[in-house]
């Protein structure tokens, strides 16, 4: 008993160290200057359909449920966090049917110049273009919750990006990887759903890009 209960102060110990040890995160940007419109999440397809990086399962489709989930967190998690916003993703959404019928016979434009010209439209001086690449719910047996999220935000007037942030979590056993103690301790060391490892991305993606 004695040798058992040192074995698990000695881990406790080891834990605690290697939390103290973890990276320190990265401190919010400032927030833009001028009008915000949201978007509505979108869940592409295929990798034309991306302003950066690539699909890691392309041609997978999320359920419109989702999205609707998902949009609905990331209001909850703007409005917490202060921000104004002059366009709501219902808003953001009326333009992207309106550019995507004027486009309806040409050649596909690029994910840019797409977004630009929806920016245009609401009209915003800012656009936040948020993205899920992957969904897969935990089902437990070994297969937990993966999330990879996007989030663009864009100076439509410059043209330009502002800033990216790129979320891709796969939950794992804290044995798999002891420095992810503090994710362990604040999911309370349980399997989460889905949904609670896009709520994290969120809300630490926003502050990121200011927001």
């Amino acid at each position: 008993m004695r040798l058992r209960n040192l074995f698990s102060t000695l881990v406790l110990c080891a834990l605690i160290g290697l939390a103290a040890c973890s990276p320190k995160p990265i401190p919010p940007q400032p927030r833009p200057l001028g009008s915000i419109a949201v978007a509505p999440f979108s869940a592409p397809q295929y990798n034309w359909e991306l302003l950066a990086g690539y699909l890691p399962d392309e041609g997978k489709v999320v359920p419109a449920a989702t999205l609707t989930k998902l949009d609905e967190a990331l209001g909850q998690i703007v409005h917490a966090h202060g921000v104004s916003v002059t366009s709501s993703p219902a808003a953001v959404h009326q333009c992207q049917e309106i550019v995507t019928s004027e486009n309806t016979g040409k050649s596909r434009e690029s994910a840019w110049t797409y977004w630009l010209t929806v920016g245009d439209c609401v009209p915003t001086d800012f656009l936040l273009v948020p993205q899920v690449l992957r969904w897969k719910e935990f089902e437990g047996g070994g297969n937990p919750a993966s999330v990879v999220i996007d989030l663009y935000l864009i100076d439509v007037k410059g043209k330009r990006l502002v800033s990216r942030y790129h979320y891709d979590e796969t939950q794992k056993a804290l044995t798999d990887n002891l420095l992810d103690i503090g994710k362990y301790m604040h999911r309370k060391g349980q399997w989460v759903p889905a949904a609670d490892l896009a709520r994290e991305g969120l809300e630490t993606g926003l502050k990121e890009i200011g927001l």
